[in-house]
């Protein structure tokens, strides 16, 4: 059934946890991809024979879709009647314009597919690599053992632009400082604030709006610099958004 392959790659990118990977499926891969092709082919070739159909006299035209001209259905029709009979040329039309737009979405599925497969798949390598000082030698050999020569590569270019970055800022900022921002192991956050859930009492804080009441088990939206001490010890989980 057309999209079978691309949704079996779907079920193994939600697979991936923060600890495992599944090995690279490239044959899995390759058989999407295959499909992709294949349907793209049909596509074109339905279109031209539909352009091709559309230039030639009508009674050429029910020809060439293995049909007869529209007047040899006027006998079929009952007399009076006020609908106009439709040759199986149009019927034929409208199925090829319906199988194209099938294959069409179809591939646009495949492609949305494999996009999201490899996208998983890199997101667990940018967390693995945060939590390894971003230093890909670490990987675990059993865990290199799962990736594609390709991720191998990302994995390394990725690292090596971060430290280019990184190189970049304490020359311009901290010349005579160097920089850890592996320090707590995750990726660099992008929002300044967050929703917290208070996982132990906490007591009162001091933030830039004011005061805060931090209460097991009562849930907050703050700063990400005012509490981010409270969640590297535990005191604080993030509420991350479904």
């Amino acid at each position: 059934m057309l999209g079978d392959e691309a949704f079996k790659l779907v079920k193994e990118a939600k697979n991936i946890t923060d600890s495992h990977i599944p090995v690279y499926n490239d044959e899995q891969v390759r058989l999407v991809t295959q499909e992709t092709r294949y349907l793209w082919t049909r596509i074109e070739e339905m279109i031209a024979s539909l352009s091709s159909a559309n230039t030639l006299p009508d009674s050429q035209s029910t020809d060439m879709f293995g049909t007869q001209p529209l007047d040899q259905f006027s006998s079929s029709t009952t007399k009076g009647s006020s609908s106009a009979p439709i040759s199986t040329a149009h019927m034929d039309r409208e199925n090829i314009n319906g199988q194209t737009s099938l294959y069409i979405l179809t591939v646009a599925r495949n492609k949305r597919c494999l996009l999201a497969y490899h996208h998983r798949r890199t997101q667990f390598l940018r967390s693995l690599l945060w939590n390894l000082h971003l230093a890909p030698s670490l990987v675990p050999p059993e865990m290199s053992a799962h990736v594609s020569p390709e991720e191998q590569n990302f994995a390394r270019e990725y690292a090596r632009l971060n430290a280019s970055y990184r190189d970049a800022v304490e020359e311009q900022l901290c010349p005579t400082d160097s920089l850890d921002w592996t320090a707590n192991g995750e990726i660099p956050p992008r929002d300044l604030f967050i929703e917290v859930r208070v996982t132990k009492d906490c007591g009162e804080i001091v933030t830039e709006n004011g005061v805060v009441n931090l209460q097991a088990g009562t849930q907050h939206y703050l700063r990400r610099s005012d509490i981010e001490h409270l969640l590297t010890i535990g005191y604080l989980e993030h509420i991350h958004p479904t």
